[in-house]
């Protein structure tokens, strides 16, 4: 499994599912876990109450977690742990007070495990197979993430230290960049959005319109991010000029930033894909 260990989870994109995984759950606690061969080590955690002994950063051995009985086999949800025979004897459940668990896997295109999306709590807190399903999905929206950085691409995320990045190039204005770069949701066609509910939607239901937009919405943004690394690049510019520049040839040639960003990322290993000449070259 990669190491997640780095900025990869330091994200809009992953705050946004924690957000909405945490509302699905209804849980003190959803996380982010890595795993190797002997750790698990607690990513990304989103709380709503303080829990003693778990932070960000936490690690422990891997067997020792419930997220390696849970890809072990045993089963994606309990709400009383210490009697249930998948999970009773797992170190981490005394440790910590776990009384109730959820998880799910986060798989890569090639269907590897690189992480896990969790939840626990210290009460009784029951999850269906139908928000089990849900959850699933926010996990497909952090694999859709993560995959760009696990194929070594050039994108923007943020450095060990805070800052953004281009790839390995620190880029000090990177923020107002990612800002403009949540305004291409305004400019993709409307067949592309997911449809908005006539009626009233439950709470589930509302939940799921959340992960679909959210998976719009990433899958938007990650091919942009990844055009304004190449531009950034190709035209030694700074990310907000890359953006502005690519927007501005797309309104210009009645396009969308979506999908000229397609193109300018292609272009990055085949030289032939035509491009305007704002964007072929250096300047």
């Amino acid at each position: 499994m990669p190491d997640l260990s780095g900025s990869e989870l330091r994200h809009p994109a992953i705050d946004a599912v924690l957000s909405t995984a945490a509302s699905l759950v209804g849980m003190e606690v959803v996380f982010v876990g890595g795993l190797t061969d002997d750790t698990f080590t607690f990513e990304r955690v989103r709380a709503s109450a303080q829990w003693p002994g778990l932070e960000e950063g936490a690690s422990g051995g891997r067997a020792d977690s419930f997220c390696h009985r849970l890809l072990e086999g045993a089963p994606a949800s309990t709400s009383d742990a210490a009697s249930d025979p998948a999970y009773a004897d797992a170190p981490i459940r005394e440790k910590l007070g776990i009384t109730s668990y959820v998880g799910v896997p986060v798989r890569d295109a090639a269907g590897r495990v690189v992480a896990t999306l969790c939840g626990i709590d210290r009460g009784h807190v029951e999850v269906d197979e139908e928000t089990i399903a849900v959850l699933s999905r926010l996990a497909a929206v952090i694999s859709a993430h993560l995959e760009p950085l696990l194929d070594e691409g050039v994108v923007i995320r943020r450095g060990a230290d805070g800052s953004w990045e281009v790839g390995n190039q620190p880029a000090g204005d990177l923020t107002s960049a990612m800002v403009l770069a949540d305004l291409l949701a305004a400019e993709l066609t409307a067949g592309g959005r997911p449809p908005r509910s006539e009626g009233q939607l439950d709470e589930l239901g509302q939940l799921r319109l959340s992960v679909r937009q959210l998976e719009h919405a990433l899958a938007a943004r990650v091919v942009v991010e990844q055009a304004i690394g190449v531009l950034t690049e190709r035209q030694h510019s700074s990310p907000r000029d890359a953006f502005e520049r690519l927007r501005k040839v797309a309104r210009s040639r009645g396009r969308k930033v979506h999908d000229l960003a397609k193109e300018v990322v292609a272009s990055a290993h085949d030289p032939a894909v035509p491009l305007p000449p704002e964007l072929a070259g250096r300047r």
